[in-house]
């Protein structure tokens, strides 16, 4: 949450710097102090971070840079002569803001301002103190604090290493590492029960290199900061950082991104960069005519979760370990050879691909070809079927004309009414894209204008109304769909409505169920009283459940103004 906040903040200060118009009028000047030197490595990088700025203003702006050096000089030896350097180089050629970097340099700045710059405004990065007293009063002052998170650095390193048994504090007895230390033991009771704490503080580098190399395995050191030890021997960015790596039996987090380098695994840490490409963006905004007073000092500081690649090998930490969105440092890059193997890798992968689509595609020609022929011989098999049944049906009637008893004739009619409905069926099926399943409302349209005919439903007064949703089904539940069709308008022309009467069906899927209902009603008088359809002898009720359990269904009766039958059965997916 906090990184998005933060990301919030650059779009605005993006966002909201104007262009100035200067055209025609001399650049503004804007004076940089820097607390420390040149080649100290986190001054270099709130430097590149302004630079990437103020390239883009260079017929608009100024700069004028200067290093304080208190890095490697205390600063009441340092500053007697730079406050005269100072005086002679910017009294009468006073900048339009002054631009300071860390601690230093922001107090030598207000030191200063009356006598050397009295109108500028200022703008600080990188300050570890800020709080509003410090500004002692001073009007026209903003910036951005370097607010470092110890707590999110020790959850890491206790996360990356679940067995911690120690954390070794090491720090030096600079203004920066009193600093931090006491900044750590603001939040060090939280950790009391989790990890035990070993400080090692303001040594000699002889102590602290005995000291170091006594320390057990099992634990992590935290640098707080080491540049000058107690003797006052100053180390440079890359001793320092060697020195400890070197000497720790254990790994090494810090929390300023400069210092993920020569060893240190890493840790969530302060960016130099963003620090100092923050306050160029607030001092163009300035230089547009925005008052400084106006801006309110950024007191979240812009972090992220820094990592030395090579020591996360070292110490055998894996990357999935690492938090998301996690910088990696020094991560070294693919070899010639390794892009050699790469390559030849990749031409034998595309060579197997190609090999093995032109195998796909022979094989998707041969099945393609089995698979008409298949198609062909099984629209052969329903033609045929069709056709025989057909002949079936035919004989059927043939064999109807000449009976003189109306039961026989009744009777070879329901037979070739079967027949015929099994005959609809694979026609459909051969007529069929898919020869595998068949539409249900053009199927029972045939149905019903065959049935009509042959029971005469017209000239007997019957009226057969439909409402018949179109859906498919397959082979194995069709036929048994078709003859149960067939048996209950049977069932209602005979027993029902004999005299004359209406039939109404209706089939539909049912919603949010893999189901389908078929209801056949009629306005007859229902079954006689005590009679009980699922004893009944007779060949068509018995027909009736046969084909319900082939479909899978279930049935009820159901006499409410006539008879209704109620079908439901589930549909293949």
């Amino acid at each position: 949450m906090r990184r998005y906040r933060i990301r919030t903040i650059l779009s605005i200060l993006f966002l909201s710097v104007p262009l100035f118009p200067l055209e025609g009028l001399p650049p503004k000047k804007v004076l940089v102090l820097h607390s420390y030197n040149i080649g100290y490595v986190w001054t270099d990088l709130i430097a590149m971070g302004m630079h990437s700025v103020f390239q883009e203003h260079t017929r608009d702006v100024e700069v004028y840079e200067e290093y304080c050096d208190t890095k490697r000089y205390p600063p009441d030896f340092e500053f007697p002569q730079f406050r005269q350097l100072l005086y002679s180089k910017y009294k009468n050629n006073p900048p339009d803001v002054v631009v300071t970097s860390d601690d230093n340099a922001l107090d030598f700045a207000l030191e200063l301002r009356n006598e050397i710059f009295p109108h500028a405004p200022i703008v600080f990065c990188g300050v570890n103190y800020y709080h509003p007293y410090r500004l002692h009063g001073e009007r026209n002052v903003t910036g951005i604090a370097e607010n470092f998170n110890i707590p999110r650095t020790l959850d890491l390193m206790l996360t990356l290493h679940p067995k911690l048994s120690y954390i070794a504090v090491v720090s030096d007895s600079t203004e920066t590492g009193r600093y931090n230390t006491a900044r750590l033991m603001q939040v060090i009771h939280q950790y009391e029960n989790k990890v035990e704490f070993r400080f090692l503080l303001e040594r000699t580098k002889e102590e602290l290199e005995e000291e170091l190399r006594s320390l057990p395995p099992g634990g992590a050191v935290l640098n707080l900061s080491f540049w000058r030890d107690r003797s006052g021997r100053v180390l440079t960015y890359r001793e320092s950082l060697s020195f400890l790596a070197e000497t720790a039996p254990c790994p090494i987090y810090t929390l300023w991104d400069f210092m993920v380098n020569y060893g240190t695994v890493g840790g969530y840490v302060a960016d130099g960069r963003m620090q100092g490409k923050l306050a160029a963006e607030l001092a163009l905004r300035i230089l547009s005519g925005e008052s400084a007073d106006s801006i309110p000092v950024f007191t979240e500081s812009p972090n992220s979760y820094y990592f030395d690649y090579p020591a996360l090998v070292r110490w055998g930490i894996p990357l999935e370990a690492l938090p998301e969105g996690s910088i990696l440092m020094n991560r070294p890059r693919e070899s010639f050879f390794q892009f050699v193997l790469y390559f030849w890798v990749a031409i034998l992968v595309a060579g197997g691909l190609a090999f093995l689509s032109v195998a796909l595609f022979l094989q998707r020609k041969q099945l393609q070809r089995m698979l008409a022929e298949r198609e062909v011989l099984i629209k052969e098999i329903h033609h045929r079927v069709k056709n025989n049944l057909q002949v079936v049906s035919s004989l059927l009637n043939l064999q109807k004309d000449s009976m003189y008893d109306p039961r026989d004739t009744a009777y070879l009619e329901n037979c070739r009414a079967r027949v015929q409905s099994m005959a609809l069926i694979h026609e459909n099926l051969y007529q069929s894209p898919h020869l595998e399943r068949i539409q249900i409302q053009p199927y029972c349209r045939e149905l019903f204008s065959h049935l009509e005919q042959a029971y005469n439903l017209q000239g007997r007064g019957i009226r057969l109304e439909s409402e018949i949703e179109d859906f498919s089904l397959g082979l194995n539940e069709a036929i048994p769909f078709g003859l149960l069709l067939v048996e209950l308008i049977t069932n209602a022309t005979k027993h029902g409505v004999p005299g004359g009467g209406e039939i109404h069906l209706r089939c539909e899927r049912m919603q949010g169920e893999q189901k389908a209902v078929l209801e056949v009603k009629d306005s007859g008088p229902g079954f006689p009283e005590g009679f009980n359809p699922e004893e009944a002898e007779s060949l068509g009720m018995q027909l009736v459940y046969s084909l319900v359990d082939q479909l899978n269904g279930s049935i009820q009766w159901r006499k409410d103004g006539g008879l209704e039958a109620i079908v439901q059965f589930p549909l293949p997916e």
